[in-house]
């Protein structure tokens, strides 16, 4: 049957009253869902008040958008079968409908399993042991968690649907053994992953060096290690070679690390350039973005044509609009410092050199 043939079939087949009790069925459904799901979050935020975080609040609060799609597709059901279609239509809509059906278990046991591994389980084993849970840990648990709830979840709507799991398991078995075989850099970086994972030689949140740059790790995976650069980049980067290559490690979470070079005039005496790092402290220790520790000014070195103070520190990174911040910090300082430095008569050193001039006496 074509689809104008189908078309054909419906309208000639239904009533005005079919039609009405179908599009009832399908809007009344997305009401008691959206209802639903803001009463059932009002339970988990009620839970949450009273007891913390507990197995209860977690359940209640997953529930929440896998039971409103439910009460939707619920509707759609009704609203379908309240029309006559034909066989072959009715079939595949229905199909469809439990597909969905099956989609939000598996959801709502994602929500689940992932908020009891990131917030119940790290907070009761921290608790117990007293010792803050690794957050590498959490993030390769989570992550195993959903692989293994979404491939049988996957599983589960192939067989739904028809397809011969067995054979498609064995299938999967030798084309997973072949390409394991062919993919020997795949295999490299997972178990280079798991070095990192164990060994720990920086964590997330630690700002690294290495050859291809710096900055702030912001995800270990298996295969690859996330870290965002100072230009709010992402350098993605095989595990296999971060652990072939040197990094320097700070261990300093959620900072970016700012490093410049002040140059002052030779002409200063030792009186303003004491003062220049005097003021340079106060800047960064009243700056509310800066961290206090540690904060760094030294007279480092007597440049070609200039005095040079080495600055070093932190600006804290917030977790939304990081790197706006952290420009917007430094520029503040900068300008605060040129403000500052103009007051007092402290004179920034650019490039010059004095030419001696000899004449002949003849």
């Amino acid at each position: 049957m074509t689809i104008m043939q189908m078309i054909s079939y419906v309208i000639s087949n239904n009533s005005l009253t079919n039609y009405v009790l179908s599009i009832i069925s399908i809007l009344v459904s997305i009401i008691i869902g959206k209802y639903a799901n803001a009463l059932i979050e009002r339970i988990a935020d009620k839970l949450h008040e009273k007891s913390g975080i507990e197995l209860d609040e977690l359940l209640v609060r997953a529930l929440s958008l896998p039971v409103a799609i439910a009460i939707i597709l619920a509707g759609f059901y009704f609203g379908v079968n309240f029309l006559y279609l034909p066989l072959s239509l009715k079939t595949t809509t229905n199909e469809g409908i439990l597909t969905a059906f099956i989609l939000c278990i598996i959801v709502f046991l994602d929500r689940f399993f992932t908020e009891l591994v990131e917030r119940y389980l790290a907070h009761t084993i921290s608790k117990k042991t007293k010792k803050d849970v690794d957050d590498q840990f959490v993030v390769l648990t989570k992550k195993l968690v959903r692989l293994i709830v979404w491939v049988i979840g996957l599983l589960l709507i192939l067989s739904n649907l028809g397809y011969d799991i067995k054979t498609l398991l064995a299938g999967l078995g030798i084309g997973g053994l072949a390409v394991a075989l062919a993919s020997q850099n795949l295999v490299s970086n997972l178990i280079a992953g798991l070095i990192i994972i164990t060994d720990k030689p920086f964590k997330i949140g630690n700002w690294i060096t290495f050859s291809g740059g710096s900055g702030i790790v912001e995800d270990i995976g298996i295969r690859s290690t996330k870290i965002r650069s100072q230009d709010n980049s992402i350098i993605v980067v095989p595990n296999s070679k971060l652990i072939d290559d040197v990094i320097q490690n700070v261990p300093s979470k959620n900072k970016w690390r700012v490093i410049t070079t002040i140059g002052i005039t030779y002409s200063t005496p030792v009186e303003k350039i004491k003062k220049a790092e005097e003021i340079i402290k106060n800047i960064l220790l009243n700056h509310p973005n800066v961290e206090e520790e540690p904060i760094t000014v030294y007279f480092k070195e007597y440049g070609d044509w200039s005095l040079n103070i080495q600055v070093v520190y932190y600006v804290k990174n917030f977790k939304y609009d990081g790197y706006r911040r952290y420009i917007n910090t430094v520029n503040e300082i900068n300008l605060k410092i040129k403000e500052e430095f103009d007051k007092e008569g402290i004179e920034f050193a650019f490039p010059t050199y004095t030419v001696y001039l000899k004449f002949d006496n003849q």
